[in-house]
């Protein structure tokens, strides 16, 4: 089973674990998003708000 987060801008990140979509998403911030500054608590929060298996 994956987990995956929806970001706003459509992208749909999907990895195998919590900690992999994480870093999916650090990566998915710095390549697409570089102007949204986020802490990795901030972020890891958002993932264990919103983040789904799938």
């Amino acid at each position: 089973m994956a987990r995956c987060i929806d970001c706003p801008c459509g992208h749909i990140l999907t990895a195998d674990d919590d900690e992999a979509l994480f870093q999916l998403a650090r990566q998915h911030l710095r390549e697409h998003h570089p102007d949204m500054k986020r802490t990795d608590g901030e972020l890891r929060a958002r993932l264990a708000a919103d983040a789904r298996d799938e």
